[in-house]
């Protein structure tokens, strides 16, 4: 039975026992600054006492338009209009009405193929969902899941854990250009592949591919976005700027319900309306109580400038986590960029997914939060994902704990003998 939270503070969250819990994995890879950043509930605070709800057909809040321009700032590219929802989901399911409409303006109506991998994951909605390479979260849905979206999907090469330029082309050539209306991938996996960065080489083709075939490239940056990969975005990376981009978690850093939906200037132009007339949304959407904890979130995020943060810590607990791969023979890789990282681990198709919950549960025990993550057996992980304020010494505390959670689990790896 799971415990009862109490409160939480920093990388701590604290059960009604008193018993304390390092965050290992920033909630769902969301609560990026920690809990309970006071700079952040003050902002909270005086907004409420002002106004925490209006329509967004009815007025505009001054928070939600700063909001949008300091994210234009930060994306790559020309990705200047942006619409916002309550979750990721929701923003994956704005960005298929977009395409969708998108290719329908441009008088393309059988461009309609979106094209994703196995293994990703894009959301819990129908739209977003059946548009997952998730088998495991897609199993006994296929009904409702089946007229949602038309989707074809790019598989890696047997042993590999992404899918690479030859594939990609293959897939690609395989829908053909007057079909394929969208390509959605994530730059850096995370609880489908367990924190795989996509190739840099597959970015700038998938970008290269867009141009000449005109399709739309969508990023899910969902996970990866707002620097938790050491930079603020996983597409910097590759240097390259998708035609839309996917915000959630980290947005909002848990503080409240927000994701965002960034479009380039030469879709917004191509619809030739509002884009938010066109894709409608949510009674809740862009709210000014979430508007004003994404605003103040955001320019925290580039105050104290933690993606670089993030790339530094990413280093320093790579470092850690790789003498943890050494010492213990469940664990067979140590991947990700920044404070996205995973160990993969050695699954058993007999019984998968088994050993990363065993691992969850064996950390709970510890004091330590994990996410199991992988939706096959060569892809089950652990995401240790911890908030990007994390200190050095609370990493190492975070890896003390996991050591002795893979060692409830199994012996370690006996430490050579120095002759």
């Amino acid at each position: 039975m799971l415990p009862v939270v109490s409160r939480a503070s920093g990388v701590y969250v604290y059960d009604e026992e008193g018993r304390a819990y390092l965050d290992g994995c920033s909630g769902a890879i969301n609560v990026n600054l920690g809990h309970g950043v006071p700079e952040i509930t003050q902002r909270m605070h005086e907004q409420i006492d002002q106004v925490n709800f209006v329509y967004r057909t009815q007025f505009r809040s001054r928070p939600l338009m700063e909001l949008a321009e300091r994210l234009s700032d930060l994306a790559p590219g020309g990705l200047n209009h942006v619409e916002f929802a309550n979750s990721g989901s929701e923003g994956i399911e704005m960005a298929l009405r977009l395409v969708t409409l998108l290719h329908s303006r441009r008088h393309n109506p059988h461009k309609c193929v979106v094209l994703t991998e196995e293994p990703s994951y894009h959301g819990m909605t129908a739209g977003a969902l059946g548009a997952s390479g998730h088998p495991l979260r897609r199993s006994g849905l296929q009904s409702l899941l089946g007229n949602q979206v038309t989707v074809a999907r790019v598989r890696p090469t047997h042993g590999a854990l992404r899918a690479g330029v030859e594939e990609w082309q293959e897939a690609i050539d395989r829908v053909g250009a007057n079909r394929l209306a969208a390509v959605i991938v994530e730059p850096v996996g995370g609880a489908a592949s367990g924190a795989v960065p996509c190739d840099r080489e597959v970015l700038r083709f998938l970008r290269s591919a867009a141009d000449e075939q005109r399709f739309v490239l969508v990023a899910d940056e969902v996970m990866s976005g707002m620097g938790r990969t050491g930079r603020w975005f996983g597409c910097d990376h590759a240097d390259i700027a998708p035609d839309v981009m996917v915000l959630g978690k980290g947005i909002s850093a848990g503080y409240a319900a927000m994701s965002a939906v960034l479009v380039s200037d030469e879709i917004a132009d191509a619809l030739g309306r509002n884009i938010g007339s066109l894709v409608f949304g949510h009674t809740m959407a862009g709210a000014p109580l979430a508007a004003a904890a994404s605003l103040a979130v955001t320019e925290y995020l580039v105050q104290h400038d933690l993606a670089e943060r993030a790339a530094t810590a990413g280093k320093h607990l790579s470092g850690l986590l790789e003498t943890v791969c050494r010492r213990h023979r469940l664990v067979k890789d140590v991947r990700g960029l920044g404070l996205q990282q995973a160990l993969g681990l050695h699954g058993d198709p007999e019984r998968f997914p088994g050993i990363s919950l065993d691992l969850t549960e064996a950390a709970r025990a510890e004091g330590l939060l994990l996410y199991p993550a992988g939706c096959t057996p060569i892809t089950e992980s652990v995401l240790v994902a911890p908030p990007l304020t994390s200190t050095d010494e609370e990493l190492t505390e975070l890896v003390r704990r996991l050591d002795r959670a893979l060692t409830l689990l199994a012996q370690p790896v006996p430490e050579p003998v120095a002759r």
